[in-house]
């Protein structure tokens, strides 16, 4: 039991001096990114969403920090701002296919070394309830966010191959 302390002083000095920069991003680090305070011209916060890192039954449920926002705007003008602004700050989109909720109709995907920025366009039939939008009326409702990213992974991922629908 005795030979234990050593080894066991050893790990917690490893772990809290190990530095802090191989450590996944957390709601703060995301939240200080430019691209956080992107906000589209004409277009109305109607949230601001975020989540802490959480160890749960599940697992891991990874943090997130970004907005809600609603606009008279079309979604291609949307994306054009986004993608000329993340594009700006160092950011690279991904290829496509990208995974969608069923609340969304779309969605694109940005990455960085450390972290992805999810910029989905919501249906507004769907995705809230109508107290939601204030009385406001909106041409597009879009939910621009950032998660964190494995450092490892390539940026952009690899374009996927489509699948076979034949068999040999």
């Amino acid at each position: 039991m005795a030979s234990l302390v050593p080894l066991v002083l050893v790990l917690v000095g490893f772990a809290l001096f190990w530095p802090r920069a191989t450590l996944p991003l957390e709601r703060a680090d995301l939240e200080a990114d430019a691209a956080f305070a992107l906000q589209m011209p004409g277009a109305d916060e109607l949230a601001r969403v975020g989540g802490d890192r959480l160890s749960t039954l599940e697992g891991e449920q990874f943090p997130f920090a970004g907005h809600i926002y609603g606009t008279t705007a079309p979604s291609a003008d949307v994306y054009a701002f986004y993608e000329a602004e993340l594009t700006r700050l160092g950011w690279r989109a991904q290829t496509p296919p990208y995974p969608r909720s069923s609340v969304e109709l779309e969605n694109r995907i940005y990455c960085k070394s450390d972290a992805e920025f999810r910029l989905a366009i919501k249906n507004m039939d769907t995705a809230f309830q109508g107290a939601f939008y204030r009385g406001r009326t909106y041409m597009t409702v879009f939910d621009a966010r950032l998660l964190p990213n494995d450092r490892r992974a390539p940026c952009p991922l690899p374009p996927t191959r489509p699948r076979s629908t034949t068999r040999p």
